[in-house]
């Protein structure tokens, strides 16, 4: 399989000179495996145990004291460590018996619930958790250097921001080939695995696979789901809403099930990294949890597979796509997933907010499946960007170029804002 460096390396690979335990969570096939195996070349050398190998298992099970004493000198990776729970508590013990020895052990796990529940319980304190997601758009492009997005990030005024993207360029081959790039993402999505298969029809069938497996096996590691049919049919109706205000108990009337059991099956998806949640932004972070969130898939090529609709002129799944994107990058850059929506009591609504990093310049994204910038794109922009002096406007969009539209309110291609 083609090896593209992934960007969480430099935080994994700084980790392990920090902290005793590093552990890399994500979703099935993102990745993780390849990126211990191939990309962090570690001066140590690595001693590696797959949990999902049942004669791994019974061997750690039984003799993991002596395993882990005899390679005291390597890096012990435990792959899928959900598995055997059990060994955290050994890991602690291990740890803090050679408290100054950084590095010990990475984890690796594609079930956030019972991965993060026994490290909250046996290794709160002595461990540094990552999450990867699948490819992101600027490790698919071979992009160095800062992204636009990293640059934005960095700005000490609304005034540096600007400067910034009026400086910004990217020649005119090279933003078609990133746009064309950013057409098959927003299509199929960033799995490794279509590195190399490559035909549209063959990513479909290994998409519909994956969904298949975390229902038949990835489900059944978290519940005993009696009836599978009910999950399926919350997955359609779910996915519809992807982007819109989500309503549990319209949506728990549609699928016929409870509000509970909906929630439950939210929580599923969020611990499986299948979806997660976009809370409108407050200051007040009570009120953020309280209010109705969006909902989206961590990868929209999944999305796609789930609604059957490979359409590329879809401007939801295109949203998806953007925030998806918009999601990662943020957090590559600053190890933090929260991003917001706006929306004022009105009804005036933005896809996306975020801000630099000090706190004091505040983003707005709206995002548009267009070439052109059309007035209505950027009306509810308009409002946002008037509030303060520190707030700037972008309309993320598939346009050529970035355009300055009015005072601290830009157009420019998504491709663009990502690479």
């Amino acid at each position: 399989m083609t090896l593209l460096p992934r960007e969480l390396s430099r935080h994994i690979q700084h980790a392990l000179t920090t902290d005793r335990v590093v552990a890399i969570m994500g979703p099935r096939q993102a990745g993780k495996t390849t990126l211990v195996r191939h990309l962090l070349q570690s001066e140590r050398p690595i001693q590696y145990y797959n949990l999902k190998d049942p004669a791994i298992r019974r061997v750690l099970q039984t003799n993991a004291h002596r395993e882990f004493d005899h390679f005291a000198d390597r890096l012990i990776v435990l792959d899928e460590v959900q598995q055997v729970p059990m060994l955290l508590e050994l890991i602690q013990l291990q740890v803090d018996a050679r408290s100054e020895e950084k590095g010990r052990f990475l984890l690796l796990g594609s079930n956030h619930l019972l991965l993060n529940r026994q490290i909250r319980e046996s290794l709160a304190g002595r461990v540094a958790l990552y999450t990867l997601h699948p490819l992101s758009f600027r490790e698919l492009a071979g992009r160095t250097g800062m992204s636009l997005l990293g640059l934005l990030l960095r700005v000490a005024s609304t005034s540096q921001a600007e400067k910034t993207l009026a400086d910004f360029y990217i020649p005119a081959e090279e933003s078609r080939t990133l746009a064309a790039l950013f057409d098959d993402l927003s299509l199929y999505g960033g799995y490794p695995e279509f590195l190399t298969r490559l035909a549209p029809e063959d990513r479909k069938r290994w998409l519909n696979g994956y969904r298949q497996t975390y229902l038949d096996a990835d489900l059944r590691e978290l519940v005993d789901l009696r009836q599978p049919e009910s999950f399926e049919r919350f997955e359609r109706l779910f996915a519809i809403r992807v982007g819109s205000l989500l309503n549990i108990s319209e949506l728990a009337r549609d699928c016929g099930l409870s509000a509970d059991t909906i929630r439950r099956f939210l929580h599923y998806y969020r611990q499986l990294f299948v979806a997660w949640s976009s809370l409108p932004y407050y200051a007040n972070l009570g009120k953020r949890m309280m209010k109705m969130p969006k909902w989206y898939f961590t990868d929209t090529g999944l999305l796609r597979s789930v609604l059957d609709n490979f359409n590329a002129d879809d401007g939801n799944l295109f949203e998806n796509a953007v925030l998806a994107e918009l999601r990662k990058l943020i957090y590559l850059e600053t190890l933090r997933e929260d991003l917001h929506f706006a929306r004022m009591a009105s009804g005036v609504e933005v896809d996306a907010i975020f801000a630099n990093l000090q706190g004091d310049v505040t983003f707005y994204c709206e995002v548009k499946l267009n070439s052109t910038v059309h007035s209505a794109d950027i009306r509810h922009l308009r409002k946002y960007v008037a509030l303060s002096e520190n707030h700037i406007g972008f309309l993320l969009n598939t346009s050529g170029g970035v355009e300055k539209l009015d005072d601290r309110l830009w157009s420019l291609p998504v491709s663009w804002m990502l690479a």
